[in-house]
């Protein structure tokens, strides 16, 4: 993605921006039918508005760096190989967790667990077993 930015470091912001969604929407694509393929199920609303906050950063970024240095492309750049370095692996972790809880609940729905025991009823519910 830096390389990306650095590439188009004579264009406008708006001419990134473009790009950059262009890409991570390949990118994207590309990530959701490997999941598929390999079982998993992305959570398609985070990462995509994921991707769409790093790009809003980066032009931004660029936008309030922009009058005040012209290696704000660079600097954009740089900033972009730190957190996608520093965030990508946690954030990773993070989802994947998640999806693996998601998962667990789901499958004890599934099998109608209520946490008590076989025969009986929840407080205030009339049980309707004839003995």
């Amino acid at each position: 993605m830096a390389g990306l930015w650095l590439l188009n470091g004579g264009k406008s912001l708006l001419y990134h921006a473009v790009r950059m969604l262009i890409v991570m929407t390949v990118l994207t694509g590309l990530q959701i039918v490997l999941d598929r393929r390999h079982g998993g199920t992305p959570a398609y609303a985070r990462l995509i508005s994921a991707k769409l906050v790093l790009v809003a950063v980066a032009v931004g970024a660029g936008w309030l760096l922009a009058p005040v240095t012209s290696q704000s492309n660079i600097i954009v750049a740089a900033g972009l190989v730190v957190l996608i370095t520093a965030a990508g692996p946690a954030l990773d972790r993070l989802a994947a967790r998640r999806a693996k809880a998601r998962a667990a609940a789901r499958a004890e729905r599934a099998h109608g667990s209520s946490g008590l025991p076989a025969g009986t009823s929840a407080p205030g519910v009339a049980s309707t077993r004839k003995d």
